[in-house]
């Protein structure tokens, strides 16, 4: 598993650098360009669409998608809160968590393939630090919702590189973090485990206790995790 997600971050990696240089900087009507967390300029690839009900003259309406709508609905649990997207955002400066250690996820070297070199190793996490590089951090969380028991549907994309990796990031947007770029850190919510064991890069419901606690994983910045989660396919 862990030499296909290698092989897959470093070819999206490039895709996403030779994007970057070949297409002409966004430029929002706000004064502020939107930036990654390098500070270079992210480029409008044709996906950025604002949403719905949001102030379209800002810089940071940046969900990209809207999700197909499901054929079938699970029934909502007694106390639980169904959530969008666009509930966890909140206008305001993102302030990032303090990294003592390494990012969430980050591979140990018994978990790349047997023959890898130093090199190998190296162009592996500049390619993670390339993609990273590009998630807008801009928006902040809301401590409103911190301890709420909610609902929400998105895509899994795993966090981290073991065979018997259960953590994942839900994410608006099938691949994002490995195959496009992070979407900011208010649009991606940390799963450490679920029951259901849903598969990886598809679509889901996840039910759980939400926490407005940034994490910084080797992927992305994140702004909320979920806890005590239920996962069922999103139909």
């Amino acid at each position: 598993m862990f030499s296909i997600a290698l092989r897959v971050v470093g070819v999206a990696a490039v895709v996403a650098v030779v994007a970057v240089l070949v297409m002409q900087p966004w430029a929002p009507e706000a004064a502020q360009p939107l930036t990654g967390a390098d500070g270079a300029p992210i480029a409008d690839d044709g996906t950025f669409r604002p949403v719905p009900g949001f102030d379209t003259s800002a810089p940071h309406e940046l969900v990209r998608y809207q999700m197909p709508v499901p054929k079938e609905v699970p029934a909502l649990a007694e106390g639980v809160a169904a959530l969008s997207w666009e509930d966890l955002w909140q206008d305001g400066t993102y302030e990032p968590p303090t990294i003592n250690g390494m990012r969430l996820g980050t591979p140990t070297d018994t978990e790349f393939p047997d023959g890898s070199t130093k090199k190998d190793i190296e162009m592996f996490f500049l390619d993670l630090n390339d993609m990273r590089s590009l998630q807008p951090l801009i928006g902040t969380i809301k401590p409103e919702l911190d301890g709420k028991r909610v609902r929400i549907a998105g895509y899994t994309t795993p966090v981290g590189f073991g065979e018997d990796e259960t953590g994942f990031l839900l994410v608006p947007e099938l691949g994002a973090c490995i195959h496009v770029p992070p979407p900011p850190p208010n649009q991606i919510v940390l799963v450490n485990e679920a029951k259901g064991s849903p598969e990886m890069f598809a679509p889901v419901w996840v039910e759980g206790t939400l926490r407005a606690d940034p994490v910084a994983t080797i992927l992305a910045d994140v702004g909320y995790r979920l806890e005590d989660v239920t996962a069922v396919p999103y139909k």
